[in-house]
């Protein structure tokens, strides 16, 4: 009857019924991980009273609706719950929250739910929280107040038109944030000089369009990046590459579909940790010459994503001789926002604030270098 068992997977099992499943976790006491994604037949609550011991709980596109998790009243093992894509939303967040259903749930993923500012106000109760997504929720920059009171936060997903500049003066404080995901928000520079103070940064990914050469100049103070995806952002020109080039412990760098040409290949020479580049939609960067440059200058080079590659991808091997000639165009490399929400107007004002001078000091700094 497999009572030892500790994991179980239903994913995608459309014909299981909550009595059936109600039946068999009766019997796996032991159990501590259960996925039952995509699974409608189990939203009925003579299960839900049986998972105790869960650390995983994984629902995601199950219909799960606010009324079925108000059966979910004690899970004090639950580590991570995944909710994405399901019609839930700030009900649901509050009953979780303020019943302390989950007291030590640490990772939770609301993605493509309903939940708006009224729920993200009871998100500080989970106080050992280190991965959240609230991806293309209906939060705006307001509600990412709350997310001041979160410290332990270290994964954070806000990838939404919704969010722009002003919420992401709330996230400054957030000594232990290792990931940002904004792929779609629609940040400007005057986003970056906030971001640029969460210094614990490894990750970032910034692809709303409205990002230029003072955004790289703010994004290059944070020493501790390893993987930067700028791509999509048009205002993005070689000086911002220059800026860019202090980031040394770089390990993936993605600046498709910027207006950075193959003369800012000599300016990344110095990122001897890079082991992936992505310089697809930009065009000039025809340059085999500097490319061959820069493969003898990064040993770990293994990926360029460029115009001129040789396969329907996009993609070539850093140790293959690019074929100049080759004029095969791929996808974005992990797709990208529509055309109407990437481009920004060529003519917008580019007056920044005080800091603008000194900026611009910085990058003519780093372009002299070179």
């Amino acid at each position: 009857t497999l009572t030892n068992l500790q994991e179980l997977n239903l994913n995608g099992c459309a014909n299981v019924s909550s009595a059936a499943l109600g039946r068999t976790l009766q019997r796996l006491s032991k159990l501590e991980v259960l996925d039952a994604s995509y699974c409608p037949g189990i939203l009925r609550s003579s299960w839900q009273g049986k998972i105790q011991n869960l650390r995983v709980l994984e629902l995601c596109y199950s219909g799960v609706r606010d009324s079925h998790l108000s059966y979910l009243t004690n899970l004090p093992m639950l580590e991570e719950l995944n909710l994405d894509s399901c019609p839930t939303g700030d009900w649901a967040l509050s009953h979780l929250a303020e019943n302390n259903v989950a007291p030590n749930l640490t990772s939770l993923d609301l993605a493509d739910t309903d939940v708006t500012d009224v729920g993200a106000a009871h998100l500080p109760k989970f106080t050992k929280m280190t991965r959240l997504s609230l991806f293309y929720c209906n939060i705006s920059n307001a509600g990412l107040r709350y997310l001041a009171s979160m410290p332990s936060l270290e994964v954070l997903n806000l990838d939404s038109r919704e969010i722009g500049d002003d919420g992401l003066s709330y996230l400054r404080g957030l000594k232990n944030l290792k990931s940002l995901d904004l792929f779609s928000g629609r940040i400007t520079d005057a986003g970056c000089a906030h971001i640029s103070k969460i210094k614990s940064l490894e990750s970032l990914e910034l692809c709303g369009g409205g990002i230029g050469d003072f955004g790289c100049a703010y994004i290059a103070s944070l020493d501790n990046l390893s993987s930067l995806n700028l791509s999509q952002n048009e205002r993005i020109t070689n000086r911002g590459a220059a800026s860019l080039a202090a980031l040394t412990n770089l390990k993936a760098l993605n600046l498709s579909n910027t207006k950075v040409t193959s003369a800012a290949l000599r300016f990344l020479g110095g990122l001897l940790k890079l082991q992936s580049l992505a310089m697809y939609g930009c065009r000039g960067i025809e340059d085999s010459e500097g490319l061959h440059a820069l493969q003898q200058e990064l040993p770990s080079l293994r990926c360029l994503r460029l115009n001129s590659a040789s396969d329907n991808d996009g993609v070539i091997d850093a140790t293959l001789l690019v074929d100049d000639s080759s004029d095969n165009e791929g996808d974005e490399e992990g797709g990208g926002p529509d055309e109407d929400m990437s481009l920004v107007d060529d003519n917008e004002d580019d007056d920044e604030d005080d800091a603008t001078e000194n900026l611009e000091d910085e990058m003519d700094t780093n372009i002299q270098r070179w």
